[in-house]
């Protein structure tokens, strides 16, 4: 069974050392967030897919693998989330944060309490929809969900493990980056505390996704996701799959459905048009959160969307 866990790849050289500013690479937007308050004005953190784009099937340019080769590290999920990426991630000889692996062996990261007490009616209707569903199941991403970012403690480990691997290249920013990391440890467990209270009163209503992104955020605050339309978005959800929701919106506790604005889901618009509920619109990739906002600002305003489609 699929693990999550971290994987650091530590390579030193003269020229890493000798570099003024850092210069960091992060596969997806959300973690250029994460990886942003670290760094803050200690140097740069490229982002690699652009916004918009789905890290699902990006293809990499030429002017990516020239800012890769001058990274000092490289924060990834996986290959189970970034596919494009491995080979040549393998290629190079440059420090590399996976936050994924597929694993068993691996250390497993541990969670909050909270995180092990899933919610077992929710995930069992996805999972069995997917089960149900033969182009699903072919995609599904498996035992553990890669939206990592999706969990704020997870962020907050991975936020620590860049904090250290940066440390040990460039210990004269030590005490710096100790203090960028406090400051955002502080910052995002008071968020999530103040998120927490605020879903707490929408636990029981019921919505879907567009698409299997969401599912760590859900349990980490016990929201009540009944479904979601596909798991990979560029896939069309079978007559079986919209059937089913369409039943599961029909129910009275379910406010919601969300789309993504990545996408074009004209499907789902249709669908909605006839029903009693609301439409939302979820990010899962942070397009709209600029690094002033943050990583804090991106759970901030998934909570808010959440909160006004629910109500």
């Amino acid at each position: 069974m699929k693990k999550l866990a971290f994987i650091i790849l530590f390579l030193l050289s003269p020229t890493l050392i000798a570099q003024e500013r850092l210069q960091l690479v992060a596969s997806v937007k959300p973690l250029q967030l994460v990886a942003h308050a670290i760094v803050a004005d200690l140097g740069e953190v490229d982002l690699l897919i652009p916004p918009g784009a789905s890290p699902h099937h990006y293809a990499l340019k030429p002017s990516d693998i020239r800012v890769l080769q001058k990274a000092d590290l490289v924060v990834w999920v996986g290959p189970d989330m970034e596919q494009f990426l491995e080979k040549t991630l393998q290629r190079y000889d440059r420090p590399v944060l996976q936050l994924m692996k597929n694993d068993e062996d691996e250390h497993e990261v541990h969670h909050e309490d909270e995180h092990e007490a899933h919610h077992e009616h929710e995930h069992q209707a996805s999972h069995d929809e997917a089960e149900e569903d033969d182009a699903d199941h072919h995609h599904h991403h498996g035992d553990v969900d890669p939206h990592v970012w999706m969990d704020p403690i997870y962020m907050l480990e991975a936020a620590e493990h860049i904090k250290e691997m940066l440390q040990a290249q460039f210990p004269e920013l030590s005490d710096k980056l100790e203090a960028n990391y406090q400051a955002f440890k502080r910052d995002l467990l008071l968020a999530d505390k103040q998120i927490k209270q605020q879903l707490t009163p929408y636990q029981s209503n019921g919505f879907v996704v567009f698409h299997d992104a969401f599912s760590l955020f859900v349990e980490h605050y016990g929201l009540n996701q009944r479904a979601y339309f596909t798991v990979d978005p560029a896939q069309t959800p079978g007559a079986k799959k919209l059937a089913r929701i369409e039943r599961i919106l029909k129910e009275p506790d379910v406010r919601c459905v969300f789309v993504e604005p990545q996408f074009k889901a004209p499907i789902v618009e249709r669908i909605v048009d006839d029903l009693p509920v609301n439409l939302g619109r979820l990010d899962p990739l942070a397009i709209d959160v600029s690094l002033t906002e943050g990583y804090v600002g991106y759970l901030r305003s998934l909570a808010n969307s959440i909160e006004a489609c629910l109500q």
